[in-house]
C-alpha cells in the first residue's frame, strides 16, 4: 500500500505491506517536524533561536542527536555544511520566520556557536538555527526504524527528495532533470538510502555558493546514494558546496554521487552505481 501525508514542509509519501506500518512511519516523521520546524514557536528549534544565547534551552533527546549529527557534518566539510549559517540565510531572505523575542543573528556566528550539552542547548552568540538540510533525512531514518518495530519486513519513505528503502523489493527511483522535470536517471535500489540536491541556476537555495569553482555552475542537480538518509542528505548539500575536494567524505560514508549538468547531462561521481 502507499500513503501520503504533509510533513516537514513536503508531501511523506510511505509505501509498506500493512497499515499498522505505514502509521508507525508517519508517527515518527511527525515527531520530527513537531521539534524542528523553524516555522512553530513551539518547537525546540525555535526556542533554542529565540532564548539560548542567554540561557541554555532543555530539548528533547531526539533534537540534540540531530543537532549532534549537524555538527559533525559542520566539523568535518569544513562548514560546508552550516546550519548556523544556513538559518541566517533563511531568515534574511524570508524563507524562515522571525518569532516574537526572536533576536537577529549575529553575522559572524556559524556552527562553532552551539553548544550540547546532554539534552541542552547554548548558543555562544545570538543565531538563527536550520535543520531543513538534514532533517529530512533523519526523518526518514527514524520512520524505516518505526515501520520495523512495528514488524514491516520490506518499504519505503520518500520526504521530498530524500528517500530511503529496505527489504528484499528492488525499488525503482527515478531521478528528474531539475528544469523539465521530465525523467532523465532511473534505477532499482535495495537497502540503501538516496538524496537529491537540485536547484537553479545553481543549486540549492540555503546554500552559500560564493566559493563555488566557476566550472560547477552547470550543475543543475546533486544526487547521493549512501547507507542512511541522514548521512545521504548531508552528503548531497556538501558535494554541492566541495565539489570534487568531497570525495574522501563521500567515499568514507560508503557513499556515491553523480550530478546533472544543464545540458542533461549525467556525470557519475566517484562511480556511482545509482547510475550503472
Amino acid at each position: 500500500m502507499r500513503r501520503c501525508r504533509p510533513w516537514l514542509g513536503t508531501f511523506i509519501e510511505i509505501e509498506c505491506d500493512r497499515l499498522i506500518e505505514a502509521d508507525a512511519g508517519f508517527a515518527a516523521i511527525e515527531e520530527i517536524h513537531r521539534l524542528m520546524s523553524a516555522h512553530d514557536p513551539a518547537s525546540d528549534v525555535s526556542r533554542i533561536n529565540c532564548g539560548a544565547h542567554r540561557e541554555d534551552v532543555a530539548v528533547n533527546a531526539t533534537t540534540a542527536d540531530v543537532l549532534r549529527c549537524a555538527m559533525r557534518w559542520a566539523e568535518v566539510s569544513d562548514a560546508a555544511f552550516d546550519i548556523v549559517s544556513a538559518g541566517r540565510r533563511s531568515l534574511a531572505r524570508g524563507a524562515l520566520p522571525r518569532h516574537p523575542g526572536q533576536p537577529l543573528p549575529d553575522p559572524f556566528a556559524d556552527w562553532r556557536a552551539v553548544r550540547i550539552n546532554g539534552n541542552s542547548v547554548r548558543l555562544d552568540r545570538p543565531a538563527c538555527l536550520d535543520l531543513g538540510g538534514i532533517a529530512k533525512g533523519y526523518a526518514v531514518d527514524r520512520a524505516i526504524d518505526a515501520m520495523r518495530e512495528a514488524g514491516a519486513m520490506r518499504g519505503l519513505v520518500n520526504a521530498g527528495g530524500d528517500l530511503r528503502v529496505f527489504g528484499d523489493h528492488a525499488w525503482l527511483v527515478i531521478v528528474p532533470d531539475p528544469s523539465s522535470r521530465q525523467p532523465l536517471v532511473s534505477t532499482r535500489i535495495m537497502n540503501t538510502a538516496l538524496a537529491t540536491s537540485a536547484g537553479l541556476p545553481v543549486g540549492p537555495s540555503h546554500l552559500d555558493f560564493s566559493h563555488l569553482r566557476r566550472s560547477m555552475h552547470n550543475w543543475m542537480s546533486v544526487t547521493v546514494c549512501a547507507p542512511t538518509a541522514c548521512d545521504a542528505d548531508a552528503l548531497a548539500k556538501i558535494v554541492w558546496v566541495m565539489g570534487p575536494r568531497a570525495e574522501i567524505l563521500v567515499r568514507d560514508h560508503e557513499a556515491e554521487a553523480f550530478v546533472i549538468e544543464s545540458d542533461q547531462c549525467i556525470q557519475p561521481l566517484w562511480a556511482a552505481k545509482a547510475i550503472a
